[in-house]
């Protein structure tokens, strides 16, 4: 990983020049969804997905996506001001800002027309939040107050996305219509086009095949992880686990005290800051320790939510490749769980 680009910004006047709202809810749904057709229609998904015939998860295609992959090496859109406009800032600690702005290569898209937007099971919004002016910045390794502000702006995107969809969503409860679904990825390898710190934030007709089968799994994590397992706990609030199930080398959690209440904008705001806390350190101890091992960072984090499955983070770290038997269902972990544990705390005190 480059190091010439530590320095490297984008001034708030240059961010101020290219961006259309600095509030979701003053731009409104129809003005965000404006803005997505305007920005990325050209790289639209199909508006229907396959589904798999085994499991019947959805299968979204979209030929153009493979294209946010070809970035010259060193390139940052971010601090040369390339992105979609803002739609959404908060001002964060230490002089520092976060904002969203539409993906430039959705996996959901609003299709415009009402008869056949109904009909459209890809239709939805995606976002991408950038976490930092700084191109060295971000969620990961941040301090307290910058953690809880990230992911106090998440969870207010997530309330809007949720409570503002219009009527051709499906209801999905408390109020919501559509799921949202939070990512971050970290690395080529594992879909990270854009080195410039980032989550991404995405609403869809169509309900995820992944969440459902970590229904309860906080609860179990959470009593039925051992104390060895433990990496760290914060003032009762949240914790990061190592599970017993552990497929992968540094395979960890971040499940909150109160698990299942269902969205990131559900939880008691101390347990939300907590989370936000440990998914800090969490990301910062895996860039050290794969940085050392294979040389760059390469893991995805995503939060599972829904009635009784969330908020609960998970990070999957690419630190094996996938092998034959697996794809039978055999899987094979080259470490132990115990040893993952004891080297992500030695990286939680090291930093």
């Amino acid at each position: 990983m480059s190091t010439s680009s530590d320095a490297r910004q984008l001034a708030r006047d240059t961010l101020a020049g290219n961006t259309a709202s600095t509030r979701l809810d003053a731009l409104g749904f129809a003005g965000l969804e404006q803005l997505c057709r305007r920005v990325s229609g050209v790289h639209a998904p199909h508006r229907s997905a396959r589904h798999e015939a085994r499991d019947g998860f959805p299968i979204v295609d979209s030929e153009t996506r493979a294209l946010r992959l070809a970035l010259p090496d060193g390139a940052c859109v971010v601090c040369e001001n390339q992105t979609c406009p803002a739609v959404d800032q908060r001002e964060l600690p230490h002089g520092d800002l976060a904002w969203l702005t539409p993906n430039l290569y959705p996996i959901t898209f609003p299709f415009d027309d009402a008869a056949n937007a109904a009909n459209a099971d890809t239709r939805g919004v995606h976002l991408v939040h950038w976490s930092s002016l700084q191109h060295r910045g971000g969620l990961a390794g941040a301090d307290a107050a910058t953690a809880a502000a990230l992911f106090s702006q998440l969870a207010d995107v997530e309330r809007f996305l949720l409570h503002e969809a219009p009527a051709h969503y499906p209801d999905t409860g408390d109020g919501h219509r559509g799921y949202v679904s939070t990512i971050k990825n970290r690395g080529r390898r594992v879909g990270g086009s854009v080195e410039h710190d980032h989550q991404q934030i995405l609403l869809s007709a169509l309900a995820p095949g992944e969440p459902p089968r970590a229904r309860e799994l906080a609860q179990r994590l959470r009593t039925d992880t051992p104390g060895e397992l433990v990496v760290q706990s914060l003032d009762g609030l949240a914790s990061v686990l190592v599970p017993t199930f552990m497929r992968r080398p540094l395979h960890a959690f971040v499940a909150p005290a109160t698990p299942g209440v269902g969205h990131l904008h559900h939880m008691p705001s101390e347990e939300r800051d907590a989370c936000a806390l440990l998914v800090a350190r969490l990301c910062a101890a895996l860039d050290a320790l794969m940085t050392a091992s294979h040389g760059e960072p390469a893991w995805n984090l995503i939060c599972h939510t829904g009635a009784g499955i969330g908020p609960l983070f998970e990070l999957r770290p690419f630190t094996q490749p996938l092998g034959g038997y697996e794809h039978l269902g055999l899987y094979l972990c080259e470490e132990s769980p115990q040893r993952s544990a004891a080297r992500l705390r030695d990286a939680f005190a090291a930093h």
